[in-house]
C-alpha cells in the first residue's frame, strides 16, 4: 500500500498527470517494476492510462488528498468493489458462522487459473489490501482470513 499511495502522491505533485517513463526514472524503477502499482491504481480507479500516461482520477485525487481515517475508507469500498479476490474473501467471510477460513480454500481456487506462486502473490496482495481497509484480518499462524471481532465482514 504505501507504494501505491507514494505513486499517487508523486503523480499529485506533477499536477495530476505524466509519463510513465519520467515517472519510473524518478523513481529509478524499471517500467517493469512500476507496471504492478500502476495496474493497481488503474484496477481500483485511481488513475487511468492512456498513450504511457498515468493520470489521477477525480477518485484518485481525493484519496489522495484526505486523511488516513477517510483515506482507508475509500480504499475499503474501492477494494471491496473492484478487486475480485478481496471482494470474494469479504463474502466468503460474511457468509461464514464462526467468521474464520483457511487460506487454503483461496488458494486451492487461484491456482486453478494460476501457478501456485502467482497464485501465492495475488492472495498475498489480497490479504494486504484486505487488512489495510480493515475488510478482514488474517491470522498468519493460523493461515486464516478473519472477521474484525467476530464482527460480520464489512462489505
Amino acid at each position: 500500500m504505501g507504494g501505491l499511495a507514494g505513486l499517487l502522491e508523486i503523480l499529485l505533485a506533477r499536477g495530476g498527470e505524466d509519463g510513465l517513463a519520467e515517472i519510473a526514472d524518478e523513481l529509478n524503477f524499471e517500467i517493469d517494476d512500476l507496471l504492478p502499482l500502476v495496474d493497481a491504481a488503474v484496477l481500483l480507479g485511481l488513475a487511468t492510462v492512456a498513450d504511457a500516461r498515468l493520470a489521477l482520477t477525480d477518485e484518485g485525487r481525493d484519496f489522495t488528498a484526505a486523511d488516513i481515517l477517510t483515506s482507508k475508507q475509500r480504499f475499503a469500498r474501492l477494494a471491496a468493489a473492484r478487486a475480485p479476490l478481496v471482494r470474494a474473501v469479504t463474502q466468503a467471510l460474511a457468509a461464514t458462522d464462526d467468521g474464520a477460513l483457511r487460506e487454503g480454500f483461496f488458494l486451492d481456487l487461484l491456482q486453478r487459473g494460476f501457478s501456485a506462486e502467482e497464485a501465492r502473490r495475488q492472495l498475498d496482495i489480497a490479504i494486504d489490501w484486505g487488512r489495510y481497509g480493515e475488510l478482514f484480518d488474517y491470522a498468519a499462524d493460523d493461515r486464516q482470513f478473519v472477521r474484525e471481532s467476530g464482527e460480520p465482514a464489512k462489505p
